[in-house]
């Protein structure tokens, strides 16, 4: 994202906190960006673009607590993906702002947004890059997959954990233990 539209995207985001998704208007998310409407319209073409944007810099700005994760405190590779997993899960689905906004949407378009957008599709394999490389040097990635094809196809996986709910950490550790890793590790 250009500096530009970042800024407009915190003024949106600025707005939708101060006045709500639904009742921000285009004008409000110019004055917040301290930009004219005519601006706006020229990055964006309707409120729910914002929005989607605002996703992706919401899930930007938590990619540090999730790349926070201790990698050195897991030897055995499955804790450590099911545990990293997890905590990917936790930290973003616990974001309020993150839920407001994800909620102004029609789920099929967050699902686009956070299973098919090219950003976070870039932070997640960033993130999960580690653990898949550590286990394609060790011959514990499944046959036929890459680093890169594993981490894709997590990113699917972390999307529908996303969009589902999960008050049990133990249940979700379980869940990812019994489906995603051996999805992908060997």
């Amino acid at each position: 994202m250009d500096a530009s539209t970042a800024r407009l995207v915190r003024g949106a985001r600025e707005a939708f906190l101060r006045l709500g998704v639904a009742g921000t208007s285009m004008s409000d998310i110019a004055r917040a960006a301290g930009v004219v409407r005519q601006t706006v319209y020229k990055s964006v073409s309707t409120r729910d673009d914002l929005v989607e944007l605002a996703i992706v810099q919401v899930c930007e700005e938590l990619q540090a607590r999730v790349d926070a994760f201790d990698h050195a405190a897991y030897e055995d590779l499955v804790d450590r993906l099911a545990e990293f997993l997890a905590n990917a899960i936790e930290v973003t689905a616990a974001d309020a702002e993150l839920a407001t906004l994800a909620a102004a949407l029609p789920g099929d378009r967050v699902r686009a947004v956070l299973g098919g957008s090219h950003p976070l599709e870039v932070l997640i394999e960033q993130s999960l890059h580690p653990i898949l490389e550590d286990a394609d040097a060790s011959g514990r990635l499944r046959p036929g997959a890459t680093v890169d094809l594993a981490a894709r196809w997590l990113q699917g996986v972390l999307t529908w954990f996303l969009l589902g709910e999960h008050d049990d950490p133990a249940a979700l550790r379980r869940e990812l233990r019994q489906y995603a890793v051996p999805s992908v590790l060997v």
